[in-house]
């Protein structure tokens, strides 16, 4: 199986979550012996946190299976809607506990213990993975509803008062859109623009970059450029990845779609100011001269040569990596800026 860097990245996850599910089985397995014994001594220490240990690395092992090759599979149930994906998960993940439990009973079970069948160990542990599966499957969804490591931001509070970063946006931007949904119709131009932002997620993930928001035809991107993380220049090199996979897959979306689509990027650093914004619908929201910037650029470049235009800000805030180059294409005045801007071709050698 091809483990995209979407997929990798969910993979990675689930094998935190095995890890939490041994944890927690071990707790869990413990807990059971003690209400089983009314003691906790030697013996439930060994046999119900071993015995928990297994149940949750069956349990969690399966749910991973499921996850990354039923639901995550070409033609899996991600396609369906929300609230049957959310239903069939709950199902298999109350299954899952249910027979991983009984399965470890069979193999490490010890003298007097209820084993398989309908009974009070059995009924604690069907409450407690209905709640248990339910949480986790409304986190994980929520996760891949709301983007990268927003639901976490949101639940921690980071962003609850806004608050200045420096960033090195990305704007990439579809060439001839209008063109293209006219030739092939509006239908088929929504399937074409999902798998265009699929492909350009790749690129993005694979160099530390974070999907901001999709606008039209239009995905932001950012780096952040203060915090440590990944290498800011990631940004050059997820363009540089996502054109040659568009021309590795300009085959593919001429045969699906009749047109092979292609892009413009345009990057711009500086200052901007994050913070929560809505009432009925809240996001996280970019806000500041740098992003009004970063979308005058866009504009100016589509007159401009070249697939890849980058602003002397953008160059300074992160350095071009082996085997790009750039080339001044002169300073050009912006509506509503009192200077013109420096802006640059960004090629490879």
């Amino acid at each position: 199986m091809d483990l995209t860097h979407t997929r990798r990245r969910r993979l990675n996850l689930l094998y935190m979550f095995m890890l939490l599910g041994i944890v927690l089985g071990g707790a869990y397995g413990t807990a059971v012996g003690v209400l089983m014994e009314g003691t906790l001594g030697p013996h439930v220490l060994f046999h119900g946190t071993l015995r928990g240990c297994f149940t949750g690395l069956l349990v969690s092992g399966a749910i991973a299976a499921f996850e990354l090759y039923v639901v995550e599979g070409a033609n899996g149930l991600r396609r369906r809607p929300f609230w049957q994906l959310l239903a069939i998960k709950e199902v298999v993940y109350i299954g899952a506990i249910l027979n991983g439990d009984w399965l470890g009973s069979a193999l490490l079970g010890t003298p007097g213990d209820p084993g398989s069948g309908w009974n009070r160990i059995t009924a604690i542990t069907f409450f407690f993975s209905v709640g248990f599966a339910l949480l986790i499957n409304f986190v994980m969804e929520m996760s891949m509803l709301l983007g990268p490591g927003v639901l976490g931001n949101m639940l921690r509070g980071r962003y609850h008062r806004p608050r200045q970063e420096r960033r090195l946006m990305v704007f990439f931007d579809m060439c001839g859109s209008t063109a293209i949904a006219e030739k092939i119709g509006d239908m088929a131009f929504h399937s074409l623009l999902n798998r265009f932002f699929v492909d350009l997620t790749e690129a993005v993930l694979a160099w530390g970059g974070v999907v901001h928001k999709y606008v039209g035809d239009e995905m932001i991107v950012t780096w952040a450029l203060d915090s440590g993380g990944r290498n800011p220049a990631g940004a050059y090199a997820a363009v540089r990845e996502a054109h040659r996979r568009f021309a590795c897959q300009a085959e593919r979306y001429r045969r699906d779609f009749g047109v092979s689509p292609d892009f413009r990027a345009v990057l711009h650093a500086g200052p901007v100011i994050a913070g929560e914004m809505g009432e009925v619908k809240r996001e996280i929201v970019l806000l500041g001269d740098t992003v009004n910037t970063t979308a005058k650029i866009e504009t100016v470049a589509k007159t401009l040569p070249g697939n890849i235009v980058a602003s002397a800000e953008a160059l300074a805030a992160a350095a071009l990596p082996e085997g790009m180059t750039s080339r001044y294409l002169g300073s050009f005045p912006l509506p509503g800026k009192s200077a013109p801007v420096a802006l640059y071709s960004i090629t490879e050698r």
